[in-house]
């Protein structure tokens, strides 16, 4: 669980999160939504702990946020960035097992572990593919995998369908329902208004570093026809 409390961030004397209040649940997936801008990739980077906090507070799992070393952050939330992120010079299961080693798993254990989590992404035949070699959408599946490697509590993505055609957007709301129902907390950013009805679950609107409305699955045939209007 996720509890963000009157949070402001502020970068440079520009104030990009202004008093934000809100949650993510476990077994619940809550998307962050509005315009380019409104501060949703800045909240979920707040919340993965990439981010100074100004004011206010943010606790995980019970925990301070501003409480915990950086691998302590890691192995409660997985990020997964816009770009992905993935090294280019290493292979599928060489960037799954490289966090896995960094937190001190032995190599066999690290090996084990990235298997099984790309076998749950349909990604076990590419283990010795490098990034440049696999699609978009299969690149997304490599860094959610490796997000998910230490086994997090919280997975969060930016903008996820960003780079990704209608059939692997298809495969990715079928991905995040499955680890929602087994009781992951899911936090995402994202403009694609196609996507967002497809996994409508909780949803916050931001504008200009407010978040401005929220509405949940209980309202979603009439709420979510009124989403556009914040977009």
């Amino acid at each position: 669980m996720v509890i963000v409390n009157d949070l402001t961030v502020i970068v440079q004397d520009k104030k990009l999160l202004n008093t934000i209040f809100c949650s993510l649940l476990p077994g619940r997936i809550t998307l962050f939504i509005g315009k380019s801008g409104a501060g949703k990739t800045t909240l979920l980077k707040t919340l993965a702990g990439l981010m100074p906090i100004g004011k206010g507070e943010v606790t995980l799992d019970g925990k301070q946020i501003t409480a915990l070393s950086c691998k302590q952050r890691s192995e409660l939330v997985g990020y997964v960035f816009q770009e992905f992120n993935l090294f280019p010079h290493l292979t599928v299961i060489q960037n799954c097992i490289d966090p896995l080693e960094v937190h001190g798993m032995s190599y066999d254990q690290a090996m084990t572990r990235a298997r099984e989590v790309l076998e749950q992404l349909e990604m076990q035949n590419f283990v010795n593919a490098y990034p440049a070699e696999l699609s978009g959408g299969q690149q997304q599946r490599v860094a959610i995998a490796r997000a998910l490697c230490l086994n997090p509590k919280i997975l969060l993505l930016d903008e996820p369908t960003a780079s990704l055609d209608p059939m692997n957007t298809d495969l990715l709301v079928k991905i995040l329902k499955k680890f929602a129902a087994q009781g992951l907390t899911v936090g995402l950013s994202s403009q694609d208004m196609s996507f967002v009805r497809k996994l409508f679950d909780r949803v916050y609107y931001m504008e200009n570093g407010h978040i401005v409305e929220y509405c949940d699955d209980s309202e979603k045939l009439s709420e979510s026809e009124q989403i556009s209007h914040f977009l």
